[in-house]
């Protein structure tokens, strides 16, 4: 007697709680770090864009590390369905977009800002990478 299993049924995919869990994690970490920075360190997080200065809030840090999160986790979501290379592929894509997003704090008016933006940036990009790729 044969017995045939499914090789998507048994991948490790992740979960649509596990997405939201990590997305939560991701902007509480971010606000915590954001607390950090400007509240007990005294550093205006400001960067120029453009010929504007953007004074970078509490608000902007939660959503965008919620949005992060959630948009990083579907596409696993989806990849994992898809390959069983997928959270290979993912990881691959998730640390290079890391490491590229660490380009934007150029653009802050002062090192120690721009400091605190590296450190938003690989907080949030540590609990999404690891939290979505953890089994």
């Amino acid at each position: 007697m044969t017995t045939m299993t499914n090789e998507t049924a048994q991948r490790s995919q992740v979960s649509w709680g596990r997405i939201v869990t990590v997305a939560a994690i991701a902007a509480a970490a971010a606000a915590a770090v954001w607390l950090l920075w400007t509240q007990v360190g005294g550093v205006d997080l400001e960067a120029k864009s453009g010929a504007d200065i953007q004074q970078i809030g509490i608000g902007s840090v939660i959503v965008s590390s919620l949005v992060v999160a959630m948009v990083g986790g579907a596409l696993l979501w989806w990849w994992q369905r898809r390959s069983e290379r997928g959270t290979r592929w993912w990881t691959m894509l998730a640390v290079g977009i890391a490491v590229i997003s660490l380009i934007t704090p150029i653009s802050a008016l002062t090192v120690a800002a721009g400091l605190g933006l590296v450190s938003l940036h690989v907080v949030v990009a540590i609990v999404v990478i690891v939290g979505l790729r953890r089994r």
